[in-house]
């Protein structure tokens, strides 16, 4: 017998897209938006600016999850 899945909570459900070029612009979000989102979105544009990997420093010290989008061709 299967159990149906226990439901998420919003904050686990809502994925907000940090699509944005500097590390202090992605942290301002994420320090503005609070424990009201626990999952972030993180992909090119903060690759680009060099500062990808300083942001998803700042967000596994938060305890955030993260959902990379390196996609190339869309």
């Amino acid at each position: 017998m299967s159990r149906a899945p226990l439901p998420l909570a919003a904050h686990e459900r809502l994925i907000f897209a940090l699509d944005v070029l500097s590390h202090d612009e992605a942290i301002a979000w994420v320090d503005r938006l609070g424990d009201s989102v626990s999952f972030y979105k993180i992909g090119m544009e903060l690759l680009a600016s060099g500062e990808y990997f300083h942001v998803l420093d700042a967000l596994a010290k938060r305890d955030k999850r993260v959902f990379v989008d390196l996609k190339f061709f869309d």
